[in-house]
């Protein structure tokens, strides 16, 4: 017999599944849809740390973000 969900596992759920379409419809636009997709899940990881009790999380994106604009920018 299934119980229901409680108010987290509900928000929970709801939050993955809608991770998971917002996914689909960033793949479907190709590279750029890709790239946005993960750059939402770095912000969201980078937030969770910083929750967390990690702020240096935000920092280590910062440093990726600025190392990948130095590669690719004139």
């Amino acid at each position: 017999m299934n119980r229901p969900m409680s108010a987290a596992e509900r928000r929970e759920h709801n939050r993955r599944q809608h991770a998971e379409s917002r996914q689909q419809d960033q793949a479907a636009r190709g590279p750029r849809g890709i790239a946005a997709a993960w750059w939402d899940r770095a912000r969201t990881v980078a937030a969770e740390e910083d929750r967390k009790g990690n702020p240096a999380a935000w920092d280590e994106l910062a440093q990726f973000l600025a190392n990948y604009c130095g590669r690719y920018s004139q």
